[in-house]
């Protein structure tokens, strides 16, 4: 297990919160950590669409909940340590381009918060200067 990462029953217990839980559990993780997690291949990053058709890129505080979530729908797709600045930095301004929103926490289909890239970046700042 990676020394970020987590067991699968602690992993469990976070997948169990309800969604204003996984919302702030996620950007204090985030903070404390310094990493996100989202889940793709060696070429490409898995989103989503919700009912609306928006495109969603899905994040996760820990490499074992977005494993418990994905893992054995696609071979070769893993959870990728992606570092909080560089996704400020670099992955914001090109999920712009994507025209993309960020899907926090989903469970079983059930996204915790849809958040603007605006609001993704006032919320991971702010938890960064908490932390």
């Amino acid at each position: 297990m990676a020394s970020d990462d987590i067991s699968r029953g602690q992993a469990e217990r976070l997948r169990g919160l309800d969604e204003a839980a996984r919302v702030a559990t996620t950007f204090e993780i985030l903070a404390d950590k310094g990493a996100l997690w989202v889940w793709g291949d060696e070429d490409e990053i898995l989103f989503t669409e919700d009912g609306a058709r928006r495109t969603l890129l899905p994040i996760w505080p820990h490499a074992t909940v977005a494993r418990l979530e994905n893992e054995g729908e696609v071979d070769g797709e893993h959870a990728v340590r992606i570092p909080v600045r560089a996704f400020l930095e670099e992955w914001l301004p090109q999920l712009e381009g994507d025209d993309a929103d960020i899907a926090i926490f989903p469970v079983e289909d059930r996204i915790a918060a849809t958040l603007t890239l605006a609001e993704f970046r006032t919320r991971m700042t702010a938890a960064l200067r908490r932390s």
